[in-house]
């Protein structure tokens, strides 16, 4: 590696750092320890590159070699995706990634589509500072979205639709998102290691911004719910018992 490829990686690495400093988990007033914090990413990365399907039990001793993290740090971790629903402990068999039947994808995306379009309908005229912010999130989503790092990019698109949805200025319509958004995490993984379906969203990332700034709130609200179709379509594929038949 040349100098100039050594600043410029070592640019890169401070981005992806300060976007996971901005990134926080639902109920951020319990901060997590680093060693947490990285456990939790690791198994965000396992689970978008398809290292653990839905159903996989999730090992305590495993992770810890995985991870090279100690017994408590990785039960921190499970208890937290536990927490925000991404992790499930049926009776009789330990830790394991949430696993969607047909049934339940409906109801889930029935609520996600009501509180987006809450959301989206509650957007007044949003400031100069507003549109900035999160037109910064659209610039960093695209950015990390050219990279292999799918946890930075996973958290950055977190960030844009925190920052849209956020416009609505109701507080108790975006910790719902928020929790439905992880919720919906081991279905939306899927959208995020495909390179077509991350080109798709970042091309309609930019026509919400169009649409917010010209005022069609119409259209925006209802890109705001197609936007969450490519990662269903991909769950549905890969698990075809999950879909409506």
């Amino acid at each position: 590696m040349n100098n100039k490829e050594a600043m410029l990686d070592s640019k890169r690495t401070e981005e992806v750092a300060e976007t996971a400093a901005e990134f926080t988990l639902p109920g951020e007033e319990r901060l997590l320890p680093p060693s947490v914090a990285a456990v939790i990413a690791n198994l965000e990365a396992d689970i978008i590159h398809g290292r653990i399907l839905p159903r996989s039990r999730l090992i305590e001793d495993h992770l810890m070699e995985d991870y090279n993290a100690k017994r408590h740090t990785v039960r921190a971790a499970l208890d937290e995706l536990g927490r925000l629903g991404v992790i499930v402990k049926p009776r009789h068999r330990g830790a394991e990634l949430r696993r969607f039947d047909a049934k339940s994808i409906n109801q889930l995306y029935e609520i996600r589509e009501l509180l987006h379009r809450a959301a989206i309908r509650g957007i007044r005229q949003p400031t100069d500072a507003q549109i900035a912010n999160l037109e910064r999130w659209l610039r960093e989503h695209a950015k990390v979205s050219a990279s292999t790092d799918v946890v930075a990019i996973h958290r950055a698109n977190m960030m844009f639709h925190e920052a849209l949805f956020g416009l609505c200025g109701n507080p108790f319509i975006t910790a719902s998102i928020r929790q439905y958004d992880w919720v919906s995490f081991p279905i939306r993984a899927y959208g995020v290691g495909d390179r077509s379906a991350l080109a798709q969203a970042g091309k309609e990332h930019i026509e919400m911004v169009d649409h917010l700034k010209a005022g069609r709130m119409a259209d925006l609200e209802n890109l705001a719910v197609t936007h969450m179709k490519r990662a269903r379509d991909l769950y549905e594929m890969k698990f075809p018992e999950s879909k409506p038949r």
